[in-house]
């Protein structure tokens, strides 16, 4: 029996989402007509696919043996389509980023909104998440991340390096300095373990830089921890305790660095993109605006006079 790419999007989609309204929510459809598709196709298939609860939806076995096979489809529905637009002649339309949220509030916005003065016809979105962003399905055209690229669907387009550091607000450093002193600690190095941190909560605990700080400072526990990027630096910004920033971004949020005994190594990030989506014009075009801002910050660190 023959399944269609639209009961395969729909199967789909309720799986990843884990509610059928969820999933109505991922295809842009009403819930009663997600509802309806899923109950003909289960008639047709002669099998449930779902056991149905008011937390949401699991799958059952069945549905579990299907579900790399309409994964499968996805990526080959992604590819057509990645293949048919690089017929396109021109640099118009949508192109999707993902990266992680500290590039995309401190690079990825700045360089679309350069990209729609440059290129009126052409319309950037940036999706901020710590969350894998599936290039292969077609989630989106380009991604910024920090680990290599290890699917056979994808190519690295550039690599760079930008400084990173402890940062805190100037009150902050001020209020820590006075502290040390009173203690009679103001000649010590000053370690991880005498700053407040600010860093992930959960369900992030293990985004970096909170491992890390957890294996250097035993029984750790942040000063402040979000979920949420922005929030993180607000807090950083407001003097509640220092953050693991990019150089840049810190200094964008009009925050000092903290002097400390070992200076975090600088952050490598991957510009990657599916295979098939070097051919597209749109997608080309920002993919060498981000390259050209890569190789200026790599060139930036290599002028860089060292302190003395």
């Amino acid at each position: 029996m023959d399944i269609s790419w639209d009961d395969a999007q729909t199967f789909l989609a309720i799986a990843e989402a884990g509610s059928i309204s969820g999933g109505a929510q991922r295809l842009g459809l009403g819930q009663p007509t997600v509802s309806r598709r899923i109950a003909l196709l289960e008639a047709r298939l002669g099998i449930s696919l779902f056991v149905r609860s008011k937390q949401g939806v699991e799958l059952t076995e069945a549905a579990m043996r299907l579900r790399p096979a309409a994964e499968q489809m996805a990526r080959w529905a992604s590819e057509l389509g990645r293949l048919a637009s690089g017929e396109e002649e021109e640099a118009a339309g949508t192109v999707r980023i993902a990266g992680p949220p500290a590039m995309a509030v401190d690079w990825l916005a700045p360089l679309a909104a350069e990209l729609g003065r440059d290129h009126p016809a052409l319309r950037v979105e940036v999706l901020a998440s710590v969350d894998h962003v599936d290039l292969v399905r077609g989630e989106a055209d380009l991604a910024l991340r920090t680990r290599p690229a290890n699917e056979p669907e994808l190519m690295t387009l550039a690599e760079g390096t930008s400084e990173v550091g402890v940062f805190a607000s100037q009150g902050y450093v001020t209020a820590l300095d006075a502290r040390r002193l009173t203690d009679g600690r103001e000649h010590e190095p000053l370690s991880f373990a005498d700053l407040d941190w600010i860093t992930w909560a959960r369900p992030y605990e293990q985004v970096a830089p909170r491992p890390m700080l957890e294996r250097a400072i035993p029984d750790f526990a942040p000063s402040f921890a979000s979920d949420d990027f922005l929030v993180q630096r607000a807090a950083t910004a407001a003097g509640l305790g220092a953050m693991i920033l990019d150089a840049r971004g810190a200094q964008l949020a009009g925050l000092v660095p903290v002097d400390v005994e070992f200076n975090p190594p600088p952050n490598t990030f991957r510009l990657v993109c599916a295979k098939s989506m070097q051919f597209v014009p749109r997608v080309r075009l920002v993919a060498e605006r981000i390259i050209d801002a890569i190789r200026a910050i790599d060139i930036a660190a290599e002028i860089r006079p060292e302190a003395p």
